[in-house]
């Protein structure tokens, strides 16, 4: 059976995931590292759910001002695989996901102005008999 490299990565990852849950629950104790799993799975999936539901309204609203939605998509896409992390059980995963949940998001330029309601219509006018 092949596993391949993402495969042996993610065994890794896994694996060290338990040791370090295993470490933390031998220096704090039971109760609060259980107690911390559940936080973090709850917090995980506070975060995809609040993600979830911004994407499309700030999607449609960085469309409709004709700016490039990879902002939306690239903070948004984080914001996901952040959660997902929470939801993992260990501390790697947390701590990535908090790094991933506080970089900062991209600078989206101001809106453009629309002109002044003025009264006045700019254009030619040329009168045709």
């Amino acid at each position: 059976m092949r596993l391949g490299f993402v495969g042996i990565i993610a065994m890794a990852f896994l694996a060290l995931e338990m040791v370090g849950i295993y470490r933390i629950f031998q220096s704090i104790g039971g109760a609060p590292t259980f107690l911390w799993l559940i936080a973090a799975v709850i917090a995980g999936v506070g975060v995809i759910r609040r993600a979830g539901a911004g994407f499309l309204p700030a999607l449609a609203a960085s469309l409709e001002r004709g700016h490039a939605p990879f902002g939306i998509i690239w903070t948004t896409g984080r914001r996901f695989l952040a959660g997902a992390l929470l939801i993992l059980p260990g501390a790697i995963g947390d701590l990535v996901a908090l790094v991933l949940l506080l970089w900062p998001a991209p600078r989206i330029p101001p809106a453009r102005r629309a002109p002044a309601e003025d009264g006045v219509i700019e254009g030619e006018f040329r009168r045709e008999d």
